[in-house]
């Protein structure tokens, strides 16, 4: 089985999905991560591993050694820019949704996934790329049709007391809640490796190390295809 796993920048993919990217690396399965970025806008470490001007070439390393410690078959990336910005003022890539979703659309006719996974409706915390690139991808499945992948998940879906109420989609009912805690050692491995992000990490999780860090609940929604056909239409 071929899993395609389309998060918005590096590092999204171990937060929201590292346990199950190697859950299913585990059991055998093909898991191919693609980035929409390089993740070139945000924070490059406290204090800085890198001038901000190179940071998009470090965190393309970073990606490809966390898809390793998780056992990923390939780590890919879009050629979007990923605009500079902080945590107050953050925005989606400058192209349209049909550029974006055609590009999508052409790593996904290629690979001919069985599964994809990616970004809640809500951009979990609001973030305009995260929402930008569930739109994206949904755009790039109807696109595509009549081929369906046999599965769609997005994850941060919402469920009773989450253990990570940022993370959370609200709009998203949760189908799959699993405990990850057989794969935290690979998930913590792949957070170790974003390193320019670990100040960032830690200062959303005040008082905790970095190994506290990762969710050992990751939650899911699972979209029929005519879900999936009319999230690409709004």
């Amino acid at each position: 089985m071929r899993v395609l796993v389309i998060a918005a920048h590096p590092d999204d993919e171990t937060v929201f999905c590292g346990g199950t990217i190697a859950k299913y690396a585990a059991e055998g399965h093909e898991v191919v991560i693609l980035l929409t970025t390089r993740g070139e806008g945000g924070e490059a470490g406290d204090p800085p591993l890198c001038p901000q001007d190179e940071l998009g070439w470090w965190r393309e390393r970073e990606a490809r050694a966390a898809g390793a410690a998780l056992g990923a078959t390939a780590v890919r990336f879009l050629p979007f820019c990923d605009p500079l910005g902080r945590e107050e003022d953050l925005h989606h890539i400058d192209a349209t949704l049909e550029e974006f979703s055609a590009a999508i659309a052409e790593v996904m006719a290629a690979l001919r996934p069985d599964v994809v996974i990616t970004h809640g409706s809500n951009g979990e915390y609001g973030h305009p790329q995260h929402i930008f690139t569930h739109q994206a991808v949904f755009a790039a499945l109807r696109r595509l049709a009549p081929w369906q992948p046999r599965e769609v998940l997005t994850w941060g879906a919402a469920y009773p007391n989450p253990e990570k109420p940022r993370h959370i989609n609200r709009d998203d009912p949760a189908d799959l809640v699993l405990d990850v805690t057989p794969w935290l050692e690979r998930k913590i491995a792949a957070l170790e490796a974003h390193r320019t992000q670990h100040g960032l990490f830690l200062r959303n999780n005040p008082g905790k190390t970095l190994a506290d860090v990762p969710g050992r609940l990751e939650s899911f929604r699972r979209w029929s295809l005519e879900q999936a056909s009319q999230e690409a239409s709004c």
